[in-house]
C-alpha cells in the first residue's frame, strides 16, 4: 500500500522578516492635517492594552506571564493560525503601517494601503480555513481560557448571510462547552446589536463562575446599542425589520457574571438616564479591587446626541454614582475620553459623585475647527482637581500640537498623583520647573511619569540635546525618590 502526499495550501511568512522599503523622498513638511500617525501603537493608548498587576491591583495568575506589561491583543492580530486539510495554513496581515519620517510619505502610504484589496483566493482560502478550524475546535471542544476575535483578520462585514450565521453558531457553540474561560475579548467585532447581546447571554449561561475578565468596547455597530433601539430609519420601504428589545437581557447577563474582576464598556452602553443599568451591576462591582473600564466617545456625549439614533446621549445620574461608591468602595473606575475636542462635552460625562482612579484624555486632530481653544485642557486640569484630587492616581493626556499647557500646574493641584503620562508640546522652561518640583518630593506617591515632547522639525537638534541633559540631571535624583522617570522625543 503506498502513501502520498497530499496536496494542501500553505502560506506562511511573518511581518518582521520581510523587507520592506523604507527609502521615499524628502519632502518638506507640510502644514494641515496630512499628518495622521499611527498611533494604535502609541503607549499612551488604552484601546487594546491589558494592564497588569502594578502594585495597585491585586496580582493574577491570567495576566501574569512573561510579557505582562507589554502583552497585548495586536500580538495575535498580526497572524491567524488555521486547519486546512491535514496542514495548518499561517495568514498574515499583509499590509502594515509603516512609520515613514515624512508627514507626505505616510499619507502616500496610507493612501497606497487603503486602495489594496485582498485577492478573492485569499479570501475565499481564508474564510475555507476559518470554518474548518471552528468546526474543528466544535468537534474535538478544545479548551482554552483566552478567547480572543481578532478584528484585523475576521471582518465579519464581509461574509454574506450563511456564513455569518455559520460563524456566530460556532462561535457560540465553543463558549457553550469551556470549562476554563477567563479571558474574553470582543473589542472592534462591530456585530450587530442582537449578535453582540446574544454573544454575551451565552457567556453568562455558561461561563459565568469562571469569566475573570470582558472586555466590549466596540463590540456592536457605531450606530447600535444594546440599551437603545433605532428608530431613525422608520421612513415607509414597506419590508418589516425586527426589532427586539435587548435591554434587560444584556444587563441581566452582566449582572449573573459575579467572578469578574475587569469588565470595559462603552460608556453610552450603561447609560440609560435613570441609572438603572449601573445599579444593575452592582453584584459585579461589588467585588474587591474591581476595574471597570468605561470609554467616552464624542458622538454619545450625554445631551448632545440623539438618543431616537439607538447610540447614546443619555447620562448616568449623580444620585446613582454616589451609591455605587458608597457600596463599592473598592471601585477601581478607567475612564478614558477618545478623541472628545470640546471641553463642555467631556464634563457632560462626569458628575461630582464618580469615584473616578484613572483617567485618559486623548484630543484628537479636528478636521473643521483650525485651532482649540487654549482653555480648554486648562479647564479640565481644575475640573478633575477640584473633584477627583483625592481619588485619582493615574492621568494620561494626550495631545496633537496643540497649546503649550503649563505641566507644573498638574502636580500643583493633583500632589496624590501616582502615574502621569503625557505626549504634546511642552515649554523647555516650564519643564525644568516641573521636574525641580517633583526632585523636592512635593508628590510623595508619584511612582511613574512619562513625557513624550512634541516639536517642530527644525528644532530637532536643540530638543535632542535638551532630553539628554535633562536626563542625565534628573536621573539619581528620581530614583533616589523611587520614580520611574522615562523622557524622549515623539517618532514621527
Amino acid at each position: 500500500m503506498q502513501t502520498e502526499d497530499c496536496k494542501f495550501v500553505k502560506l506562511i511568512g511573518h511581518l518582521d522578516a520581510v523587507k520592506w522599503l523604507q527609502n521615499p523622498r524628502y519632502y518638506r513638511p507640510s502644514p494641515g492635517y496630512l499628518y495622521l500617525e499611527d498611533w494604535t501603537k502609541n503607549p499612551f493608548t488604552w484601546l487594546h492594552y491589558v494592564e497588569s498587576s502594578d502594585g495597585l491591583l491585586v496580582e493574577d495568575e491570567v495576566l501574569l506571564n512573561a510579557y505582562s506589561r507589554c502583552w497585548s491583543i495586536h500580538d495575535v492580530q498580526r497572524y491567524f493560525l488555521g486547519d486546512l486539510h491535514c496542514e495548518k495554513i499561517l495568514f498574515t496581515h499583509q499590509y502594515p503601517n509603516l512609520k515613514l519620517p515624512s508627514r507626505l510619505g505616510n499619507t502616500l502610504w496610507k493612501t497606497n494601503t487603503a486602495t489594496k484589496v485582498l485577492p478573492k483566493l485569499y479570501l475565499k482560502e481564508f474564510n475555507r480555513s476559518l470554518e474548518v478550524t471552528l468546526k474543528k475546535m466544535v468537534s474535538t471542544k478544545a479548551q482554552m481560557n483566552r478567547l480572543i476575535i481578532s478584528d484585523q483578520l475576521i471582518n465579519i462585514d464581509c461574509l454574506d448571510y450563511f456564513k455569518r450565521k455559520t460563524f456566530f453558531d460556532y462561535l457560540l457553540k465553543i463558549i457553550s462547552f469551556q470549562n476554563e474561560l477567563q479571558l474574553v475579548s470582543f473589542e472592534n467585532l462591530r456585530c450587530k446589536r442582537l449578535e453582540g447581546v446574544r454573544l454575551v447571554q451565552q457567556l453568562a449561561c455558561f461561563n459565568a463562575d469562571t469569566l475573570k475578565y470582558l472586555f466590549l468596547w466596540k463590540f456592536v455597530l457605531p450606530n447600535e446599542n444594546p440599551l437603545l433601539i433605532n428608530y431613525s430609519y422608520l421612513t415607509g420601504s414597506g419590508q418589516y425589520i425586527s426589532r427586539p428589545e435587548t435591554r434587560r437581557c444584556f444587563i441581566q447577563s452582566l449582572g449573573v457574571m459575579k467572578e469578574l474582576r475587569m469588565l470595559a464598556l462603552e460608556y453610552s452602553h450603561i447609560a440609560d438616564g435613570t441609572g438603572g443599568a449601573l445599579i444593575s451591576l452592582l453584584p459585579v462591582l461589588k467585588r474587591p479591587n474591581f476595574r471597570l473600564q468605561l470609554i467616552c466617545r464624542e458622538n454619545h456625549v450625554p445631551g448632545r446626541t440623539n438618543a431616537a439614533l439607538g447610540v447614546g446621549g443619555y447620562n448616568i445620574p449623580d444620585t446613582a454614582w454616589r451609591r455605587v461608591s458608597i457600596a463599592c468602595p473598592d471601585l477601581y473606575l478607567f475612564m478614558a475620553f477618545d478623541r472628545i475636542w470640546d471641553n463642555d462635552n467631556v464634563r457632560r460625562f462626569l458628575s461630582p459623585s464618580i469615584p473616578l482612579c484613572e483617567t485618559h484624555l486623548h484630543i484628537g486632530i479636528h478636521v473643521k475647527l483650525v485651532e482649540r481653544k487654549d482653555s480648554d485642557l486648562s479647564c479640565f486640569v481644575r475640573h478633575l482637581a477640584f473633584n477627583y484630587a483625592s481619588t485619582l492616581s493615574t492621568l494620561g493626556i494626550h495631545q496633537w500640537r496643540s497649546a503649550i499647557f503649563p505641566l507644573r500646574r498638574i502636580f500643583e493641584l493633583m500632589p496624590r498623583l501616582v502615574r502621569f503620562y503625557y505626549l504634546g508640546n511642552v515649554d523647555e522652561t516650564d519643564l525644568h520647573k516641573t521636574l525641580n518640583l517633583l526632585a523636592c518630593g512635593v508628590c510623595t506617591k508619584l511612582k511613574k511619569i512619562s513625557i513624550q515632547i512634541q516639536h517642530e522639525q527644525s528644532m530637532t537638534d536643540h530638543w535632542n540635546k535638551m532630553v539628554l541633559k535633562v536626563i542625565e540631571d534628573y536621573s539619581e535624583i528620581m530614583r533616589l525618590n523611587g520614580i520611574d522617570f522615562c523622557m524622549q522625543i515623539y517618532k514621527h
